[in-house]
């Protein structure tokens, strides 16, 4: 009776280890930053252009505030000037591309008009 439950167990093991392992869940990351302008309404409409362009979800954190991409509004009022540190949070599958045009921005190195 033990070598038929060995047997019935060791199947199902090997089933289970035959099964495609598949991640379930979108790639984020997050990076630690110091602006190196201002983000007024215009970088922060561009940011949220670069969001819906890449398909990624993006949140910027500044001290105790916390703004998205879902609100122009909400990364206006974090107050991010040069020289400020701030956290930025890039879910998505294309963020990495979303991160270099969001980095562009805040370091101040793109026309925001585009």
């Amino acid at each position: 009776m033990k070598f038929a439950y060995k047997s019935k167990h060791h199947h199902r093991a090997a089933q289970l280890d035959t099964e495609p392992h598949t991640a379930h869940h979108a790639h984020e990351v997050s990076f630690i930053m110091v602006a190196k302008g201002v983000i007024g309404f215009r970088e922060s409409a561009h940011i949220v252009k670069v969001a819906e362009k890449t398909g990624c979800s993006i949140s910027i954190a500044s001290g105790k505030k916390f703004g998205t991409d879902k609100s122009i509004l909400s990364l206006v009022h974090l107050g991010i000037i040069n020289g400020k540190s701030l956290v930025l949070n890039i879910k998505g599958a294309r963020n990495e591309e979303a991160f270099r045009e969001v980095a562009k921005i805040i370091s101040g190195e793109t026309d925001s008009n585009s």
